[in-house]
């Protein structure tokens, strides 16, 4: 190619990239643009083409830098490029990492990056923020994400634009190759800093940008322009499944204190593809409240549990919350507080008639004769469960979880395990593991609580005392169908 050629290649490639940014509506000329440089080719050959749309459009203009001191040279380049600027006549925004890390350093530094670009806009008026992601940049991420795996929004690999900060965020340099920035550079003598650690193959990135595209290309020339039209496509298909997911939340979520409701009959009628994007769209709507970020495994796990349609289920989600099938419902809901109940699944107290035990922070229970029923309060925040006991002055009465096994009498001649009483009166799983019982000294089951009585406990025979059963809770603790 002679110097003519390379002259008017060079001139084709600006003139380019005004032109696509005017047409995208990059920059207006009121618009105040924070371009950030690192000092290598890509920022370089940005900055000479954004200097050059200045001049036409007289948008403002400035130059923001990091020095993360992680090369001997670093301050060497913060200091050409504070001349450059100046030279320039540009606005020059340095900071320093303070502290580089010893391990995630890549992830580290992007943070403190864009902290710092965040910090800049606000204070100095930035409406746009410009990086030097390119084509080839493109290209290693979505390559990066597939070999991570991951979810459909994150394929899409670099977006060229997003809000960011007070504004906007924009990469212009997407649709141009690495190596059209180089003939750029060595065309129009733009001064820049090679960072040794790209070449280096033990990292993942290098090893792509270096081994793997360049076979790419070789391959098929159109390489970039067709991973920019795929990262279109699957970016369009994300904002499209958003849109309809959004609107399924927002018509079948029932949003509670500490709980989320969907009706079966709306997840069942999903195809499993519907039913993974809802689940995503789900969990991330819920964000702002569980703070929980869901894992592709449990979302593999609720599909699977989805399909199975069998019963009830639970699946633990983070710490604090569990995803499950009650009946007629999907829920997530908060867990209860492990130190809510002090009583294990083996404790039994003894009830003393007249007076109140305290089961939990939000549980009491008691056996009063009727003259002292009076006496105890009743808290018209609390729900209560209470019925007449008929007891025997031998028998002695304990309060405790239930047990495997038990048996009610529920009529005369009518007996059932509490297992199946519950299955029969579709009490959701997470109430009948909160249920109490009360037993005698021989393990006749009188009372399930807050369920039913037994028939044993209401023979009014003149040989037996008459008290009655208060038990005092809160609703939410025991669940929305008691």
């Amino acid at each position: 190619m002679t110097v003519s050629e390379k002259e008017k290649k060079s001139v084709n490639l600006k003139n380019r990239f005004i032109q696509q940014g005017m047409q995208q509506g990059y920059w207006t000329n009121e618009s105040k643009i924070l371009v950030a440089v690192s000092g290598g080719v890509d920022s370089m050959v940005l900055l000479d083409w954004l200097l050059t749309a200045q001049q036409q459009m007289g948008f403002a203009l400035g130059v923001v830098h990091v020095d993360h001191q992680l090369r001997s040279s670093s301050a060497q380049e913060a200091d050409f490029l504070a001349k450059y600027c100046q030279a320039k006549q540009l606005p020059f925004y340095l900071e320093i990492w303070p502290q580089p890390v010893d391990q995630g350093v890549e992830t580290a530094a992007r943070k403190f990056r864009y902290q710092v670009f965040d910090h800049v806009m606000r204070i100095e008026g930035y409406d746009i923020l410009m990086t030097a992601h390119h084509g080839d940049d493109q290209i290693e991420t979505i390559l990066m994400k597939l070999l991570r795996s991951g979810q459909l929004r994150t394929y899409a690999g670099i977006k060229a634009l997003q809000r960011f900060s007070c504004g906007r965020l924009i990469r212009p340099l997407l649709p141009f190759s690495k190596e059209e920035l180089y003939q750029y550079a060595a065309t129009e003598q733009i001064p820049f800093f090679e960072d040794y650690t790209n070449k280096e193959l033990t990292i993942q990135r290098n090893r792509l940008r270096h081994l793997v595209i360049p076979q790419l290309k070789k391959e098929d020339p159109q390489t970039l322009q067709h991973f920019q039209k795929f990262s279109q496509q699957l970016s369009w298909a994300d904002q499209f499944i958003q849109q309809q997911m959004n609107q399924r939340i927002a018509e079948c979520i029932e949003k509670l204190e500490n709980v989320f409701v969907i009706p079966w009959s709306v997840v069942s009628s999903m195809e499993q593809s519907e039913q993974y994007f809802f689940l995503y769209a789900f969990f991330d709507w819920a964000f702002p409240t569980t703070h929980v970020a869901i894992k592709e495994k449990q979302i593999e796990s609720i599909l699977t549990q989805f399909a199975q349609s069998k019963g009830q289920w639970q699946i633990d989600i983070g710490r604090y919350w569990v995803f499950e099938k009650v009946y007629e419902e999907v829920r997530l809901r908060k867990k209860e507080k492990d130190k809510e109940s002090w009583m294990t699944e083996t404790t039994k107290i003894q009830l003393v008639p007249n007076q109140t035990i305290p089961l939990s922070e939000t549980e009491r229970i008691g056996i009063y004769t009727p003259e002292k029923l009076a006496e105890a309060s009743i808290d018209d925040s609390l729900s209560v469960f209470m019925h007449d006991l008929w007891v025997t002055p031998e028998q002695t009465l304990f309060v405790s979880r239930r047990s495997p096994g038990d048996r009610i009498r529920l009529t005369d001649k009518l007996t059932k395990k509490v297992s199946r009483y519950f299955i029969d009166q579709k009490i959701p799983s997470d109430q009948r593991m909160r249920s109490w019982v009360i037993k005698d000294n021989e393990e006749n089951l009188l009372s399930l609580i807050p369920f039913t009585r037994s028939y044993l406990s209401i023979s009014a025979e003149t040989d037996k005392i008459h008290y009655i059963l208060l038990y005092k809770y809160q609703k939410e603790a025991i669940g929305r169908r008691t």
